[in-house]
């Protein structure tokens, strides 16, 4: 059976380790970025840099991944960093980011003529595989990132409280992850969906352009509506019956890019109403409400994982880890004699329980033991190691 000698199998070269760190860092400061993007519609030359940022920050961590693989397998210690270094946090947020998201976006991005027009033919495939709301979705496990930074910062000397509260804030973050993915599937939970915001907004399109029973729109006061109301502010243009263009929206330059079907900055999908007007609706929206998601649980992680380090970690290491590594001390050299502090808010602990009797039985115990030796042999028979007869 392999037995693990030591508890850092996964180790790089320390400067590499520093970078990763600082890599950990900026991924977090990138994602909040990525979203707020979204949410602001930052320009499209902004978006193409991000989709870079976002693609070489995959590339690093998946190197980090294969390397610490190496590193570990030639050791016959890749299960362990897998499972217990929280390696399997290394690989979801590197390789499955790497392959089904930036990978695709940037390969796409050197396709195209225009640089970031043939994002909407990925979104359209993706969707006939009806895989794109989970490929979307995985950006969130950037995230994950965090526990790694935490689990490199260590607030105690207790190896016990450091795995103790990286285990906790693992359990809580990836539970959090995964409620926000599966939340995806979930059909009256779909936040940000874009075939749900689509379905709705043809239906207050259909009223707008349908409200006058028997009755053309009278299209001066439709254009002054939809200019005056930021609920149609997804609006891209609009056309009548005649193929004219009733209405464009000021920020039609970067609301083209977000086209439903649409497969360059210049065209995208016209739906049709009854009464012969057609509309190009963009689902920056849809994607806006989403990304609003992505940063509530981004904060709520990092509240977490601040909670856990400034908080927990303490009461934990003051409660359970101080007082064993106490009693470890006292057991195992001869003249350790501090005594455990007792918790008086907490004396029905188990742990309170064993410290009384260290402190009661076994330090007035091992006092008596070297009062003796120290009247019978001295200094130095007071050192020596305890055996049976000392204590019969």
């Amino acid at each position: 059976m392999l037995k693990v000698n030591k508890t850092r199998q996964d180790h790089l070269p320390a400067v590499v380790e520093y970078l990763v760190i600082v890599a950990i860092v900026l991924v977090i400061v990138y994602t909040i970025l990525e979203e707020l993007a979204i949410i602001y519609h930052w320009s499209h030359e902004t978006m193409v840099a991000l989709v870079w940022v976002g693609f070489f920050f995959d590339l690093f961590f998946t190197v980090e991944f294969v390397a610490r693989s190496i590193a570990t397998g030639r050791h016959g210690h890749f299960s362990y960093y897998f499972l217990h270094q929280r390696g399997w946090i290394d690989f979801f947020t590197s390789i499955p980011l790497l392959v089904l998201v930036s990978g695709p976006a940037v390969y796409l991005l050197l396709q195209s003529s225009d640089d970031f027009g043939e994002i909407g033919a990925l979104a359209a495939v993706l969707h006939v595989l009806k895989t794109a709301k989970a490929i979307r979705v995985t950006r969130i496990l950037r995230l994950i990132r965090v526990i790694k930074l935490f689990g490199k910062i260590q607030n105690t000397e207790s190896t016990m409280t450091n795995r103790h509260v990286a285990t906790i804030s693992t359990m809580v973050v990836v539970t959090l992850i995964a409620v926000l993915m599966f939340s995806q599937f979930v059909p009256f939970l779909h936040i940000g969906n874009r075939e749900d915001f689509l379905r709705e907004r043809k239906t207050a399109m259909r009223e707008l352009f349908t409200g006058h029973v028997g009755q053309a729109p009278d299209e001066i006061w439709i254009k002054d509506y939809i200019s005056d109301n930021e609920v149609y502010a997804d609006i891209i243009r609009i056309k009548t019956p005649e193929d004219e263009i009733l209405y464009e929206s000021p920020y039609v330059d970067e609301l083209s890019w977000t086209a439903y079907n649409g497969w360059s900055h210049v065209n995208g999908k016209y739906f049709e109403i009854d009464n012969g007007y057609k509309y190009q609706l963009s689902y920056h929206n849809a994607d806006s409400e989403h990304a609003k998601l992505n940063l509530f649980i981004l904060f709520v992680i990092v509240a977490v994982i601040m909670t856990m380090m400034l908080l927990y970690t303490r009461m934990f290491a003051q409660q359970v880890a101080d007082p064993i590594y106490i009693m470890d001390k006292g057991l195992r050299q001869w003249e350790y004699n501090l005594e455990v502090r007792i918790d008086d808010n907490y004396p029905d602990d188990e742990v309170m329980h064993m410290a009384r009797a260290y402190n009661n039985r076994w330090l007035t115990l091992k006092n008596q033991i070297r009062a003796y030796r120290r009247k019978k042999e001295g200094e130095a028979g007071e050192k020596s190691a305890l055996s049976l007869d000392d204590v019969l």
